[in-house]
Parts: structure tokens; sequence; C-alpha cells
């Protein structure tokens, strides 16, 4: 029997703990005196050092970045979400910008003035990254709370040398996986040990998917987490202006890079109210996982509800965990994609889980922020909607404003749609009330 549906409700940042892993997180502080390499500096703050003087930015702070969850009529919230700030080597911001479309006149070796990997004091402010991602876990909250807690420092901690570790280990898991050569990290396995030693040659993106690899490794080494998994998307924000770091809300280059697995979904918001959908769902009928899987040996199967189940059980054909998946081609590593925006012609980023997508048109999720000047008030705004129209799942939101939040013009394109959509859902209580 199904339970009673539980009251939504939106709950604010760091709320929603669910037990550990067992096993202990991958990274740890070191214990001698920490190099600029290895030093961990996640921080849910950003400090920025300028010609006009010191910016501190709390990207914990309602008005800096928007966070809005609910459980909709879930017994329990199995959603979480990472909201921090993360240093990563200058060669691998470097790296990551290499052949985008925009870039140019950030690429060249000076730096414009960030000569190499800077030990000096200070010199991580330019190296900073604003770290925001989204986790929609199933089976259980551990998998999401353990990436809540883990991917950022996974991800500051990774280098090349960890590269055949992981991918021996995944390798060894059997089936599909028998053949997996650590896709964009493969050519990291050919190197001599010396190379690989080093950081210089590894893009942000490649870091991106080394994390999760040594995430969903450490899930599938930990038994209380057979049943459970989880879906990401990660966005990975820094500003291009030199020579000064400034913060990325207030930059005309700004570097974004996503990495994805699953149904959580990461858009763009235009200043011209145009939307960039920058995530397509990983699932066993879609454009980018068909062609991947078609030799596996495992099919589709569609419910009574017409949703495709990949070896009719998942609907998502990457993730973290399940393991009892992974021999048939449910991969841990993402799909990575990086651009560079003019800071001024973007409003917006937004990430959210499908509790918000299965409810609402992504058209709706930009339209919905028009007009607001508080971050955080759009994302509860976002979350709100989708409970009124009748959404059901965890969902779980991340506004943050570009340098052009807050001049978003165009029409709203969606208006008469919501208004219509509430007047249905409103109709129908209606009814029911009076059966």
């Amino acid at each position: 029997m199904r339970p009673p549906p539980c009251p939504p409700s939106v709950t604010s940042l760091r709320s929603l703990l669910a037990p550990p892993l067992r096993r202990p997180p991958l990274v740890s502080a070191p214990a001698s005196s920490p190099t600029a390499s290895t030093r961990r500096w996640i921080s849910d703050k950003q400090s920025f050092r300028t010609r006009h003087g010191n910016i501190k930015v709390d990207l914990t702070s309602k008005h800096a970045i928007g966070v809005a969850q609910s459980r909709g009529e879930r017994p329990y919230q199995e959603d979480a979400y990472t909201v921090s700030s993360v240093i990563v080597p200058q060669p691998a911001l470097k790296r990551n910008v290499l052949g985008v479309s925009g870039a140019a006149g950030w690429m060249n070796d000076t730096f414009e003035g960030y000569p190499g990997e800077d030990s000096s004091p200070g010199a991580e402010k330019k190296r900073q990254v604003a770290f925001f991602a989204v986790y929609d876990g199933h089976g259980g909250p551990q998998v999401s709370t353990y990436l809540r807690t883990n991917l950022a420092p996974l991800l500051e901690s990774c280098k090349p040398s960890d590269i055949a570790k992981e991918v021996d280990e995944y390798r060894a898991l059997g089936g599909y996986l028998k053949r997996y050569r650590g896709g964009p990290l493969d050519r990291f396995r050919a190197k001599s040990d010396e190379t690989k030693e080093g950081r210089e040659d590894m893009g942000l993106d490649e870091m991106c998917v080394l994390a999760f690899l040594q995430a969903d490794n450490a899930v599938l080494a930990d038994p209380s987490t057979k049943k459970s998994g989880s879906v990401a998307t990660l966005a990975l924000v820094h500003s291009l202006d030199t020579p000064h770091a400034l913060p990325y809300h207030s930059s005309s280059l700004i570097s974004l890079t996503i990495a994805h697995l699953g149904d959580t979904r990461a858009l763009l918001a235009s200043t011209s109210g145009r939307v960039q959908t920058l995530t397509e769902n990983h699932h066993g009928d879609s454009r980018v996982e068909s062609e991947r899987l078609r030799q596996s040996g495992t099919g589709i199967v569609t419910d009574s509800f017409g949703e495709s189940r990949w070896g009719g059980t998942l609907a998502n054909t990457r993730g973290i965990g399940d393991r009892e998946f992974k021999t048939l081609g449910v991969i841990g590593e993402p799909e990575v994609s990086k651009r560079v925006l003019k800071g001024d012609e973007w409003s917006f980023l937004v990430l959210f889980s499908d509790g918000i997508s299965d409810a609402m048109s992504d058209q709706e999720v930009v339209d919905l922020c028009r007009g607001i000047k508080d971050p955080t008030q759009a994302a509860k705004k976002i979350v709100s909607f989708a409970e009124d129209v009748g959404g059901e799942d965890n969902m779980t939101c991340i506004v943050v404003p570009l340098p052009g939040w807050g001049r978003m013009g165009g029409v709203d394109s969606s208006a008469s749609r919501r208004e219509f959509r509430l007047r249905q859902v409103t109709g129908a209580s209606s009814r029911q009330k009076r059966m």
C-alpha cells in the first residue's frame, strides 16, 4: 500500500542529513604542511583582491545563491546538493578553455598576469572555482549524501596518477565495464609514470571525470549502498577576467563547465529570455546513450506508464552506485561540456532535480524568475509552482545569478500556459472535494 502523502516543505541550507557511508572518504587533509597543489581549500566563501580592494562573497548567503527543496509527496528526502568553492591548478583552468569558442585572449602562455602555478601567498584567489551540484538519490539517501560531502574534495585533490587505479577497479567489475578504458582519461593511461605524477596536463573537465569515477568506486566498495544510487549535475563557474581575479557574477568573461549524470538538469537563462539547455537525460532511449549501450545485450522495457526502463528497472543509464547494474552498462562517467560566456548576456544558471523537470518545462522554469531580485525567492517560486501543478517527487533547485541577473528582457512566453495549468489543478481539486 502506498504511504499517505507527506506535506511538502521547503527546507533551508544544510538540512536533511543522512547516515554517511561506512567507508571513510577517499581524501583527507595531509598531515604535513601542504603545498600549493595539495592543500585543501574547499570553502563556502570566496575572496578576491582587486585594484579597488578586497571582495568577499559568501556562497551560503540567500542573496548570493538561491536554494530551495521539497519532499513533494515522498516520505523522505533523497535529494542533496553542494554549494561551495574549490581551488584547482591554473594549468587545469587554462587547458579547460583550449579550443572553446570565445576563450581566445585568455589562452596565452602568460595568462596576462597569471604566471604558471603560483605558490605565493594569496595566489589561490586566482584559482577559485565556484562548485554547484544537485544530486538525486534513489534507494535511500546514502549515495546522494556521500556526494554532497565528498565530490568537491575529490575534485580538488585528484591527479593523473590516480587514473590507472580507478579505471582498473572499474574494469574489474566485469560485464560491460571489462572494456572500459576511462573515456577522456584513456590518454593518461598510456603515459609514463613520471608524466602521470603531475597535474599540469589534466584539464578541469578531465578532473571532473576522474572525481566522479573515484566517488563511484568508493560507493561500490561499501556494502551498505548495494541498492542505492544517485544521479548528479555539477556546474563549475569561474571568472576569466584578467589580470585581476573577480567574482564570476561581476565578470565580463566566465568559464562554465557542466559534468552530468542521469536526469538532473542545468539551464542557462539569457538576458533576452532565451533558454539554453545544458544537459540531456541519460535514458536508454536517448540520443547520447542508445549508441553507447547498443552492444551491451540488455534492452529497454517500457512500463505501464510509458516510461523506458533500462534492464526493466532503471530510468537512468548513468549514475553513481547501482552496483547490480554496472555490468549492464550503467556507468559513473559524466558527460562533460564546457563553454565561455559573455557575462552581460546571461541572467542566471539554474540546476534542479527531476521532481521539477517532470512537472514543468524549461521555459516555465526560466520565466518564473522574471522580475525577482532575490535568488532564494526565485528558487522557492520554482519549487512552489512544481508542487502546485502536482509534482510528487523530491525537488531541489539552485539559482546562480550571473552578471545579467535582474535584467531579463523578452516576453513571458509561458505565462498563459502556467495560468491554465493552475486553473486545471484548482478545478480538479474542487471536483474531488464534491465526490
